[in-house]
């Protein structure tokens, strides 16, 4: 095996195991997998909404939630389009129930349906107008619909676009658009998901409707330093940092421009926000002397009441037990302060808490259906929505959880991708999205039983149909593969039916390790799909040929197009002319990366606790890998000669582990007793509800003699 372990590099090793407690092995892993600055713990630690990015961040959502309370208040017809993927059909459920919920009687969901192209259409547009709709949400599209939204503002109709797609060069003249990858937008995390965004304008519009929104305070705490008092003060509006200022005084009334900046910050009339009061006026009488009076507003009784744990504890010792603080540069009293205060504003409000939760069950299933990367506030998005989903699911998905032998388990996103997605995802596939719609906006126990019955009936015809797909390419895909001298794969079949393009896509760049096109031929248009690994960007490629679309877009792992059949071949030669000047192939597959070489005194059950720290894994987090070398076969399971799989015991230091390798090479080279060098994941086995550890194999070698 030849295997591939990051440098680390000690300085940043030992300040994130000093910063936050943590074992050596939990640091190094960490600072290899990238983690840089403090803030950006806290989506390995935290699962509160406190640590997410706030939509207000972006001007546009201001100006969206004024038009959609607007469009709610005066009963206005209102359409969502969505797409027919899990993101666009999640995001679109999300925004449906969201809009209900806030008092929405008069909206309705669109999907593209049967062979209709994804996003807004010339066609589509006529629809809207037709139906006479006045506000249109696309989720999870519009950002290319530069005409079509172009077409319906000058009919009336005015567009919020949620979308999180690559913007071309121009935007559409939408009321307002939510898209984190537009650059400028505000917000600070370009990677959601269609469906998270559509939840983050759910939680805004939440917000908008509590006496947080436009508000504006400053949190303060002064405390006694070598003959000075030091003061820290923020002042938040909508919960949001907007300025902050940190000065040390003399004690007295002695004049002085810290004094002076000071009494300018806090003389705006806004409320100043305390823990215990009675102790901030003391230090604030030492700093500025009786002369001077500062109304204080203590939020102790709050706190206490919400948080019953804090009763008869300073500020001081809350500072120590905090994990707020960690993440920030700052005094850890003021940290401290500031995000208890947001707590206990947002848990304040259901609507941003609790009951926001059962949204972050979808934004799970499509951020991780759309190959979102499990980054930043996805993380928390997606820790949050796991957690629901194995605790306290939504109703109208347990008959899917059980179909899928999911019920009870704690699930991760490896459930998501192979036993979740696929079944939502296969209505879409063959044109009838609206049927995962409606299992998603079910309120019936029967009824979700019965869409249930027949998304998983769609999904087995989906996999006949994909099977029977890819046979029928599959000398196209190794003639074109050989062609591009094993840079790409680029065919075009009126086999392929439109809505597997992704599918077979994505298949058979996996299998290829390059990029691949599939496009399918349907009369005189075609409809097409583009799958890589993020070392390529699909979305920059395909605007390299964006004059012969009538549509495209997609983000760096995965696009599509459409366009007319005539401009195939001028096509064709294109790609095939931009493909010869790509770098060569990915690394060769024989390179396997882990993230350490571990010695076996550290092959523990810690090694799980590590590998649930890192969850959810997905695009640019993968699943843990670890490499062992001298461990000893100590049990193997006799196999038939069609099992697919290995069994055995594997001893490593005092333990011996379950062990399961699929497809493993050479499995009768392997024998009781024998040394070996391996690389694992450690993985948990869920049968009839008992979870037990065992090492999944990557790969596995003899390790030779002694």
């Amino acid at each position: 095996m030849n295997i591939r372990i990051p440098v680390s590099d000690p300085a940043k090793v030992r300040r994130i195991k000093e910063r936050f407690s943590l074992d050596l092995l939990t640091s190094t892993i960490l600072e290899r997998r990238g983690l840089e600055r403090a803030e950006d713990a806290a989506f390995y630690f935290e699962t509160d909404a406190i640590y997410q990015h706030s939509p207000l961040e972006c001007d546009d959502v201001h100006t969206a939630i004024e038009r959609i309370n607007d469009a709610i208040e005066g009963d206005e017809p209102i359409l969502i389009f969505g797409d027919r993927d899990v993101d666009g059909i999640t995001g679109s459920a999300i925004l449906y129930r969201g809009l209900r919920k806030l008092g929405a009687k008069n909206v309705s969901v669109r999907l593209p349906e049967g062979d209709e192209p994804y996003g807004l259409t010339s066609a589509i547009v006529s629809e809207i107008l037709e139906k006479g709709y006045t506000l249109l949400i696309t989720v999870d599209n519009g950002i290319s619909a530069v005409e079509e939204i172009r077409a319906l503002s000058g009919s009336g109709v005015d567009t919020i676009v949620l979308d999180h797609h690559i913007p071309g060069d121009a935007l559409p003249p939408a009321a307002a658009i939510f898209d984190p990858k537009i650059q400028g937008s505000g917000y600070a995390f370009d990677g959601l998901s269609g469906c998270a965004v559509a939840a983050k304008m759910i939680w805004a519009l939440s917000f908008s409707r509590t006496p947080l929104y436009g508000s504006e305070c400053i949190v303060l705490h002064a405390e006694p330093r070598n003959n000075t008092i030091r003061i820290n003060a923020v002042r938040l509006e909508n919960l949001m940092e907007i300025d902050r200022i940190t000065e040390e005084l003399e004690e007295g009334n002695a004049p002085g421009s810290a004094r002076t900046r000071l009494l300018g910050f806090l003389a705006v009339n806004l409320p100043i926000i305390v823990l215990d009061a009675g102790t901030e006026k003391k230090m604030l009488r030492r700093a500025f002397g009786s002369g001077v009076d500062i109304s204080l507003a203590d939020m102790r009784e709050k706190l206490d009441a919400m948080m019953p744990l804090a009763r008869s504890h300073s500020l001081f010792d809350l500072a120590q037990l905090s994990r707020a603080a960690r993440y920030r540069d700052g005094d850890k009293e003021i940290e401290t302060l500031v995000s208890l205060f947001r707590s206990l504003s947002v848990h304040s409000y259901p609507s941003l808490s609790s009951e926001y939760d059962e949204i972050m069950e979808l934004a799970a299933i499509g951020t991780t259906a759309d190959l979102m990367p499990m980054r930043d506030e996805n993380r928390i998005i997606v820790k949050r929505g796991l957690r629901m989903l194995s605790e306290k699911p939504l109703q109208f998905l347990r008959p899917l959880l059980g179909r899928q032998n999911l019920a009870g388990k704690k699930l991760n996103t490896r459930d998501i991708s192979f036993y979740i997605a696929p079944v939502l995802n296969a209505a879409g596939r063959l044109g009838r999205p609206m049927e995962a719609l409606r299992l998603l906006l079910s309120e019936s126990p029967a009824e979700a039983e019965a869409l249930t019955d027949s998304l998983v009936a769609m999904n087995r015809e989906r996999q006949g149909n994909e099977e029977n797909a890819l046979s029928l390419v599959r000398d196209k895909a190794r003639e074109s593969f050989e062609r591009l001298e094993g840079k790409a794969i680029v065919i075009s079949d009126e086999a392929v039916p439109r809505g597997l393009t992704g599918a077979l896509a994505s298949r058979l760049s996996k299998e290829y390790s390059v990029p691949a096109v599939v496009m399918a031929e349907l009369g005189d248009r075609i409809s097409a799909s583009l799958r890589c690994s993020d070392r390529y960007d699909a979305k920059a490629f395909l605007s390299s040929f964006s004059s012969l679309f009538d549509d495209y877009g997609g983000h760096r792992c995965a696009a599509g197009f459409s366009m007319p059949a005539a401009n195939k071949d001028t096509l064709l030669q294109m790609m095939e002319a931009v493909i010869a000047s790509m770098d060569e192939r990915e690394a060769d597959s024989e390179e396997i990366s882990a993230d350490a070489d571990i010695p076996a005194e550290y092959m523990t059950t810690g090694l799980w606790r590590l590998s649930q720290l890192l969850e959810p894994y997905g695009q640019e987090n993968e699943t843990l890998r670890l490499y062992i070398r001298g461990a000893v076969i100590s049990d193997i399971a006799p196999f038939r000669a069609d099992q697919k799989f290995m069994r055995f015991s594997l001893r490593f230091g005092i333990y011996s582990w379950p062990a399961l390798w699929w497809a493993p090479h050479d499995r009768e080279s392997f024998s009781k007793g024998m040394k070996v060098n391996a690389v694992f994941t450690p993985d948990v086995n869920f049968w009839r509800g008992t979870e037990k550890e065992q090492l999944l194999i990557v790969d596995m070698e003899s390790a030779g003699e002694d």
